[in-house]
């Protein structure tokens, strides 16, 4: 959808296009676009004279002669063209603003969701649609309106700057730039945010939306301010439209989540929710020592969670299961996942193993996300993922740990298990330890013994809690 940068573009270039021209007649040819009765909006328009455009939110306003406004919303996918009276309409066009010059102003919506409406200039500010649209952030003056706004909403903050009754001109894709730019994760409740922050939101907006008027706007999908133009803000994007790709800042891939609804792409490292627990997530590969760590952390934690667990809880969930069965029928047996059968695909099918993970992987994450998000700043959560970098899951975490060890040590004690050392290792050969070294915050060396190891998670513990 435009959002103002663009909105205001096609502003500026329908000023340079169309004002001083006299609309001759006018031709509807599709009824929904226009909210008032059609023929009294045609026959309002016959004769008047485009006098100048302005801008209130996301909305374009023509200011024409005869006392007269015309207000139009372009939604998804609405744009205005200038052609030659003769030219032939096409079936995406659906209004004809015929000008006394032999030129015709097209509406083309090929989504067919724009308004348009004819108002008298001396109330227009006060009727529908414009009554309810807030200030856009050019037109407030005052640093801490938006934080008075804020304040009183305990929706996400990527919700709330979506409200443009609150303040508008922000849509989807500047949002995405403002919060990443302020370092503010979208899912903060907006109650949560400070009046610095607020502060650095409104600065923040007026910066990004300045630099994408500047450039045209940003040309996502179908925009363009004109036939054959497009706008060049969107190699300046940050996030939007980036999911997996590096934070320009630390380097962390960006991640995609669905907020209310809405794309949002954002950084874990640098954008951290506000009232969230602290999280220390623990990995290694097999045999490393992980779990023995993480039990020992766990007795410090109001919450635990063990990705192995959290698997097994899924496999006895009815809907997983009924996934499972449509897609994954072979590891089943009497209704119920078989570990057995389930390792014996991971071992030996490697293309098996790839969907597989594709699928349970986003699930051990989600319910992990809902369960961490029960708790709040106060709290501190301990998670043990043998994948935990691999899959991202370290997007949960405040703190990381990666626990090593030998070869000799790691085949000793999965022989003790009474495992084939071999196929156990080689179930675990997602694990990149090298890579994951350079992505831990703390690395132990498990060849010692268990109150060696202790004792370095105890040194770990007091730092990062008392960070």
């Amino acid at each position: 959808m435009p959002e103002l940068p663009e909105v205001e573009t096609v502003k500026n270039t329908l000023a340079i296009l169309v004002t001083g021209k006299k609309i001759s007649h006018v031709d509807v040819l599709y009824k929904n676009t226009i909210e008032n009765d059609v023929d009294e909006f045609s026959n309002g328009l016959k004769g008047t004279e485009i006098l100048s455009f302005s801008r209130v939110g996301k909305f374009i306003i023509f200011h024409l002669s005869n006392n007269l406004v015309l207000v139009s919303h372009l939604r998804m996918e609405g744009k205005y063209f200038l052609k030659d009276e003769k030219e032939a309409l096409t079936k995406h066009d659906l209004v004809a603003f015929h000008f006394d010059d032999e030129t015709k102003l097209i509406y083309n919506d090929t989504r067919k969701f724009g308004k348009i409406k004819l108002l008298k200039e001396e109330s227009y500010m006060n009727e529908a649609p414009l009554n309810k649209v807030g200030p856009d952030p050019f037109m407030i003056k005052d640093d801490y309106f938006l934080y008075e706004h804020l304040r009183k909403k305990s929706l996400p903050i990527k919700t709330t700057l979506l409200d443009q009754a609150i303040m508008s001109g922000l849509g989807n894709i500047y949002v995405d730039e403002v919060l990443f730019d302020t370092k503010i994760h979208p899912l903060t409740k907006a109650k949560d945010i400070t009046k610095e922050e607020a502060k650095a939101l409104l600065l923040s907006s007026r910066k990004i939306l300045a630099k994408a008027i500047e450039l045209g706007g940003s040309t996502i999908k179908s925009y363009h301010p004109q036939e054959g133009v497009s706008g060049e803000f969107q190699i300046n994007l940050q996030v939007y439209g980036h999911k997996d790709g590096a934070c320009v800042r630390c380097g962390h891939h960006l991640r995609k989540i669905f907020v209310n609804g809405r794309g949002t792409t954002f950084c874990p490292n640098c954008q951290k929710r506000v009232g969230a627990p602290f999280v220390i997530g623990l990995t290694g590969k097999t045999a490393s020592g992980k779990t023995t760590a993480s039990n020992y952390l766990a007795k410090k934690a109001n919450l635990y969670l063990s990705a192995d667990t959290v698997v097994d809880l899924l496999y006895e969930d009815k809907e997983v299961l009924q996934l499972i069965d449509r897609k994954f029928p072979q590891i089943l047996k009497g209704g119920k996942v078989d570990k057995l059968l389930l390792r014996e695909n991971l071992t030996n099918d490697k293309k098996f193993k790839k969907r597989f993970e594709a699928f349970i992987h986003p699930l051990v994450f989600d319910y992990m996300e809902k369960e961490i998000n029960r708790f709040s700043s106060k709290d501190l959560v301990v998670i043990e993922v043998p994948l935990l970098f691999e899959t991202h899951f370290e997007d949960l975490c405040d703190v990381t740990i990666l626990l090593t060890t030998s070869r000799a040590n790691q085949e000793e004690r999965i022989s003790s298990r009474g495992v084939d050392p071999d196929k156990a290792i080689k179930l675990n050969s997602n694990f990149k330890e090298a890579e994951n070294e350079k992505k831990a915050a703390f690395v132990i060396c498990n060849d010692k013994d268990i109150p060696s190891l202790y004792n370095e998670l105890d040194v770990i513990y007091d730092k990062v809690r008392h960070h």
